[in-house]
């Protein structure tokens, strides 16, 4: 079967970017509540410019819950964490990436205390209507992904980790990645590769295209090495924060499936897994991967609507390999979609919630990824 030649192309950034920055920081907190109730509700968003930080929302749980996470300091040391994690501060290499976690300036707004009388018992519910989108290809070697995202974030994943390796005191923690690849199905080849790393006035520009080279070439392994551009608009010395602003939520089409797949409109961190942006955004990508052959050139796209109060999703529409498949609709809606039953099997995530704002929900182990 022949295909067609066309192009995808796809971004990822690094997790001292100010929006994924935020993600984590937000994530870091809804983790740190559901550790000590497992029904607490956080909806959290965070802004942050310089060192200055707002943190609003609002977070509820049992009453013994409330009071531990008090007792541990609340919000804010984790989001000095988050700063930490990303990479500002001193390096090893004895180089200073502000700002520093503790000169952050963080003002809460938060609707912070125990669930009002039987709201937790209601939490199986609806709390807001969504859209909610899931994607799945069929090659389980790209992690089911559209192969200009899995790029993007596997090239993201070696510049953080060569980092230390090749260019501590020289690279900072923000950056970001642009991938083009040539998609012709199942084949699909690296073209073009466009970074942008953060680094100091001094830094050795030899040794950031150095990184840029390794980190794209050892995340193209198996593929034909692309073109790789690096900082084509000059010096970038102003780093995360002091850069741009920051907010939490914004990065929607890099945490989803990139520009070729449509989106249902609501962030996922900063949302417990109750909250039905994130819990029907993962329970859409675990249909699709059911929807998919492996081995088979095709690709899934399942899309659900939430109605407030609702006890589970209407699956609106299935399509395989761009077209509407009815016989896999009807497989799918015998099966238990409560949000009970949705939540119950993903409240037992594994990964640390800011591991996976930064790299993407959709990595194996999941249970959404489960077949």
């Amino acid at each position: 079967m022949q295909h067609e030649r066309r192009y995808e192309t796809a971004e990822h950034v690094l997790p001292g970017h100010p929006d994924k920055l935020c993600d984590a920081a937000v994530d870091g907190i809804v983790d740190a509540l559901r550790q000590l109730d497992p029904k607490a509700q956080c909806g959290l968003e965070m802004a942050c410019v310089f060192n200055e930080v707002v943190l609003t929302g609002r977070i509820a749980a049992c009453e013994e819950a409330i009071t531990k996470f008090q007792e541990q300091g609340g919000c804010k040391p984790l989001i000095r964490k988050a700063y930490q994690n990303a990479g500002y501060g001193t390096d090893e290499g004895g180089m200073d990436w502000k700002p520093f976690s503790g000169e952050l300036s963080i003002r809460e707004h938060l609707c912070l205390g125990p669930f009002e009388e039987e709201e937790r018992d209601l939490r199986h519910l609806s709390d807001d209507q969504a859209i909610c989108v899931g994607y799945a290809s069929a090659d389980a070697g790209i992690d089911h992904l559209p192969p200009a995202v899995w790029l993007a974030r596997r090239i993201a994943r070696k510049l953080v980790e060569l980092r230390s390796e090749i260019a501590l005191g020289h690279v900072g923690p923000d950056g970001k990645v642009l991938v083009r690849v040539e998609n012709g199905g199942r084949r699909w080849k690296p073209v073009h590769v466009s970074l942008s790393l953060s680094h100091h006035v001094q830094s050795d520009w030899l040794m950031l295209r150095r990184l840029g080279e390794a980190a794209v070439e050892t995340a193209c392994s198996g593929h034909s090495t692309p073109e790789v551009s690096l900082n084509r608009a000059g010096m970038f010395i102003s780093v995360g924060p002091n850069g741009d602003n920051g907010l939490s939520g914004k990065k929607l089409v890099v945490d989803a499936y990139g520009p070729g797949v449509p989106i249902g409109g609501g962030a996922w961190s900063g949302k417990d897994f109750h909250k039905v942006d994130r819990l029907g955004g993962l329970l859409a990508r675990k249909l699709a991967r059911q929807c998919v052959t492996p081995g088979r050139d095709q690709d899934a796209l399942v899309t659900l609507e939430y109605h407030p109060g609702a006890e589970a999703p209407n699956i609106v529409g299935v399509r395989i390999a761009g077209q509407p498949c009815t016989d896999a609709l009807s497989s799918l809606l015998p099966r238990d979609l409560s949000n009970s039953m949705v939540w119950a099997s993903f409240k037992g995530c594994p990964v640390p919630l800011p591991e996976l704002a930064l790299w993407g929900h959709q990595q194996s182990g999941m249970p959404w990824e489960n077949e």
